[in-house]
């Protein structure tokens, strides 16, 4: 095989793929200083696949991006039980999570893996039962993809929350609740469409954090059937330092960049269904994460005072006013945006990223950033007496104002389209 989605593929790895031959199972890790968790996460995957797949022959690949701690000796280290190989490499080119995903999947293309999963390297939970439960849907099922259910503190999943669960809901109709869950599992078929070469060079941020709601999108919108499994509680190693304004950006443009692609597909979407779930869940409360509402509001307002004539630029007329009388209404220390506003100014940096030269995209994504801050601090004042259960229930009525707002994203993005307005965001543009 000799169309690699790597421009420059790493030689060792590939002959250590080709003496192997071939792989029902691959379970892929990608990791960057993972020290603390990467053993525990091999020896239960290696657990999983000896338990409840014995007669398959199973790999572990894991893609590092140059770790600075003792990821790749914690790894060396680590005893998997007998007949479970793992593969460990280095990859060359842009450093993130999506470079070390497209590594494992050139790897799983190359041992033409009937099912592929996906696992992060960060979390504390997993099981040998979240093997079983990515696996099956797909050797047993026939589904295509499968998404992680899991139950996560309210506080631990913002982006999701607040963006990729309801955008994608709006968009495509399939409830999928954790579109940027980091835990997936594919068919072979899924696995030939996400190692097509064109996207890796077509998406801009695929190579890092955007990758998750590539797979989960692509997957919805190429013909595949989705589905939900059950995974239990989903915890984090903390990490203080989680780039949360890099994973917006690249998650949001990576929505924004697919919304293009598959318009035909979601403009006459209406509405939406539950994607189905496979195994049984229950509601028990996570590990509770505490969000600083007021370092929320203090980022609202840094960036305010950085990108106000951009935001008079982008948003219409009555939607621009319906925020300033949200501004004057209410102290600086109380101020709220409620879901609906936040649907409207999600659906005008959409239509605004879509609209613009490919230069200002990302001057688009950083001047919507303020507004994920103070829906999220307003979410933390809504949410902070409720159980987990509770605010779940909560996520779920936000995401379905994205679908009866859904009107306003196509009022929008037509008044763009049926007009050929580009926007400008020039430096003489925004001081007038």
């Amino acid at each position: 095989m000799t169309d690699f989605i790597n421009e420059a593929p790493n030689t060792e790895f590939i002959l250590q793929l080709k003496k192997i031959g071939s792989a029902d199972i691959v379970v892929g890790i990608p990791t960057y200083n993972n020290e603390a968790t990467i053993s525990n996460i091999l020896k239960n995957c290696g657990e999983g696949l000896k338990k409840y797949y014995p007669e398959l022959k199973s790999v572990i690949l894991n893609a590092d991006s140059d770790s600075e701690d003792k990821t790749t000796n914690a790894i060396q280290k680590t005893m998997l039980p007998k007949g479970i190989e793992c593969i460990s490499t280095k990859y060359s080119g842009v450093k993130g999570k999506g470079s070390a995903i497209k590594e494992i999947l050139e790897g799983a293309r190359i041992l033409d893996a009937k099912v592929c999963v996906i696992c992060e390297a960060d979390t504390l939970s997993v099981t040998p039962e979240w093997i079983y439960n990515l696996v099956n849907p797909v050797l047993k099922s026939g589904y295509g993809f499968v998404a992680p259910y899991y139950i996560r503190n309210e506080h631990d999943a913002t982006i999701n929350n607040t963006l990729a669960y309801p955008l994608t809901r709006a968009l495509y109709g399939l409830r999928i609740r954790q579109p940027i869950g980091g835990d997936f599992s594919f068919s072979n078929g899924v696995l030939q469409v996400f190692t097509r070469g064109k996207y890796w060079k077509e998406y801009s941020h695929i190579d890092k954090y955007g990758v998750d709601i590539w797979m989960t999108t692509t997957a919805l919108n190429e013909g595949f059937r989705v589905c939900q499994s059950v995974l239990g509680t989903k915890l984090h190693e903390k990490n203080p330092q989680r780039e949360i304004e890099s994973i917006f950006i690249q998650v949001a443009g990576t929505v924004f960049d697919l919304m293009k692609n598959y318009e035909y597909r979601w403009r006459d979407v209406i509405g939406s269904i539950q994607g189905f779930i496979m195994g049984d869940f229950k509601f028990v409360e996570a590990e509770r994460f505490k969000a600083n509402y007021n370092e929320l509001l203090q980022k609202f307002y840094d960036g305010q005072d950085v990108y106000k004539n951009i935001w008079k630029i982008i948003f219409e007329d009555n939607t621009h006013r319906e925020f300033r009388n949200t501004l004057s209404a209410n102290s600086p220390e109380s101020v709220t945006l409620s879901v609906e506003l936040w649907t409207k100014i999600v659906y005008e940096f959409a239509c605004a990223y879509n609209f613009v030269s490919p230069e200002e995209r990302e001057k688009v994504l950083k001047a919507m950033l303020p507004f994920y801050y103070l829906r999220t601090a307003t979410f933390i004042k809504e949410a902070e007496l409720f159980s987990d259960e509770i605010a779940d229930a909560i996520i779920e009525g936000n995401a379905g104002v994205f679908e009866r707002v859904k009107w306003y994203l196509l009022d929008r993005w037509d008044y763009y389209k049926n007009k050929k307005i580009r926007i400008n965001l020039s430096p003489r543009s925004l001081n007038k």
